[in-house]
C-alpha cells in the first residue's frame, strides 16, 4: 500500500483523535501600518542621513556647470588671442633680424656717425620683439592654466554627477517607503490621509493651470507666427509700392512682373497669417478675428498688355489700400498678441502660487511621515544600522 493510500484509509481515525474542538488552521493576519513603520525605521533613518548628506549636491552641480561655462568662454577667447600674438612676434622678430643683420646699413652709420642711432633702432627692435614673445609666452601659460583648470573642473562635475544619481535614487527610495506605507486610507494615522488629500488637491490644481499656460503658450506661439507673416507681408507690399512708382515713371514690363511678383507673395504670407490666426482662434474663443486682409493683384490685360498712365495710377491706389488694409490687421493682430501675453503671464503667475501651495502641502505630508517614524525610537539609529524595505 502507497503512503498516500495509508493516509486516505486513516483520515476518519486522525479526525477522530484531533476532536471536534480543536480550532482550524487560519493564515497569519497581515501587519499593521504601525508594525511597518517599526520595521523600517532603521531603513527609513539611514535614507534620510543620505539625503542630508548629499543635500548639498543640486546647488553646487549647477555653480560647476556655470564655472565650467566661463572657463570655455576664456578658452575660446584666448585662441584667437594666441594667434595675434605669434603673428606679432613673428613680426618683430622678422625686423629685429632685418636691423640686426643689415651690415650695409650699420657701416654707412658708421661712415655718417649715426652709429648710435642706429643701435639703437637696432636695440629697439629686440626689445620689441622680446616683448612680443614674452606676451606669447604668457598668453600660452594662461592657456595652459585654464586647461588644466577645465580639466579639473570636469571631474569635479563628474564627481558630483555621480553624487546627484545617488541624491536622486535614495530620495526615490524614500518616495516609494512612504508610498508603500501610507498610500490609501490609513486608520493608524488619520492625520496623513488629510494631508494626502490635501497634496492631491494641490496637485489637480496644479494640472489645471499648467494644461492652460500650455494652451496660451501655444496661442501665442501661433499669433507670433502670425504677426511674422503680416511683417513679411507688408515688406512684400512695401516692395510692390516702389517698383509701381516705378511704373508710372515708365518701367515697362519689367516694373509690371516685378510689382505682380511682390503682390503674388504678399498674398502668401497675409493667407498663411490668416491660417494661423484662424488656428488661435479654434484653440481660444478670447481671441478674435482680426478683419479682412485684401491684396490687389490687378488684370493681367489691363496691367501688361494694355499698360498705360492711368491704368499703373488706378493700381498704384489699390495697392495702397491694400498696404492700408494690412497695417490695420498688424495693428489688430498686435493687440490680441498683447492680449494673449498678458494672460500667459498671469496664468503664470497662478501657477507659481499653485506650485508654492503644492510645495508646502508635499512639505507638510513629508513631516508629517518623517515625525511618524521618528515617534517609536525617539532618535536617528546610528550609523550602518537599517537595512532596504522588505518586499511585501
Amino acid at each position: 500500500m502507497s503512503t498516500i493510500d495509508t493516509i486516505l484509509q486513516n483520515s476518519p481515525y486522525h479526525a477522530r483523535l484531533l476532536g471536534p474542538g480543536l480550532p482550524s488552521y487560519s493564515p497569519p493576519t497581515p501587519m499593521s501600518t504601525v508594525d511597518t513603520v517599526l520595521e523600517n525605521s532603521p531603513y527609513h533613518a539611514r535614507l534620510l542621513r543620505q539625503i542630508a548628506e548629499l543635500e548639498y549636491v543640486p546647488a553646487a552641480l549647477q555653480e560647476q556647470e556655470t564655472h565650467i561655462a566661463g572657463l570655455k568662454t576664456d578658452s575660446a577667447a584666448l585662441v584667437p588671442k594666441i594667434a595675434g600674438l605669434e603673428r606679432k612676434t613673428k613680426k618683430e622678430r622678422m625686423e629685429h633680424e632685418l636691423q640686426r643683420d643689415n651690415s650695409t646699413g650699420r657701416f654707412m652709420a658708421k661712415l655718417t656717425g649715426r652709429k648710435e642711432k642706429f643701435d639703437a633702432k637696432a636695440s629697439k627692435e629686440e626689445r620689441e620683439w622680446i616683448e612680443a614673445m614674452e606676451a606669447e609666452m604668457q598668453a600660452k601659460k594662461e592657456q595652459e592654466v585654464v586647461h588644466t583648470m577645465l580639466a579639473e573642473a570636469k571631474a569635479v562635475r563628474a564627481d558630483l554627477q555621480d553624487k546627484l544619481q545617488v541624491y536622486n535614487q535614495t530620495k526615490q527610495e524614500l518616495a516609494a517607503l512612504y508610498s508603500k506605507i501610507f498610500d490609501g486610507p490609513t486608520p493608524a494615522y488619520p492625520e496623513d490621509d488629510q494631508l494626502e488629500y490635501q497634496v492631491q488637491q494641490a496637485q489637480n490644481r496644479c494640472n489645471e493651470i499648467q494644461a492652460s499656460l500650455t494652451r496660451e503658450s501655444h496661442i501665442v506661439s501661433l499669433l507670433q507666427s502670425a504677426n511674422t507673416a503680416l511683417q513679411a507681408c507688408n515688406s512684400k507690399i512695401q516692395q510692390a509700392l516702389k517698383y509701381s512708382k516705378w511704373d508710372i515713371v515708365g518701367g515697362g514690363v519689367k516694373s509690371d512682373m516685378m510689382e505682380r511678383n511682390a503682390l503674388t507673395a504678399a498674398e502668401v504670407h497675409a493667407t498663411l497669417a490668416q491660417i494661423f490666426i484662424q488656428q488661435a482662434i479654434m484653440a481660444s474663443p478670447q481671441v478674435q478675428a482680426i478683419g479682412e486682409i485684401t491684396i490687389s493683384n490687378g488684370s493681367f490685360l489691363s496691367d501688361i498688355v494694355f499698360d498705360n498712365i492711368f491704368t499703373d495710377l488706378a493700381f498704384h491706389d489699390k495697392i495702397k489700400k491694400s498696404a492700408r488694409s494690412v497695417e490695420a490687421g498688424q495693428l489688430n493682430l498686435t493687440n490680441q498678441l498683447n492680449l494673449a501675453r498678458a494672460r500667459t503671464d498671469s496664468i503664470g503667475a497662478d501657477l507659481k502660487t499653485a506650485a508654492d501651495v503644492l510645495a508646502h502641502a508635499q512639505g507638510a505630508l513629508a513631516e508629517f511621515r518623517r515625525d511618524v517614524f521618528d515617534r517609536p525610537f525617539g532618535e536617528v539609529p546610528m550609523e550602518g544600522e537599517g537595512d532596504a524595505l522588505p518586499e511585501s
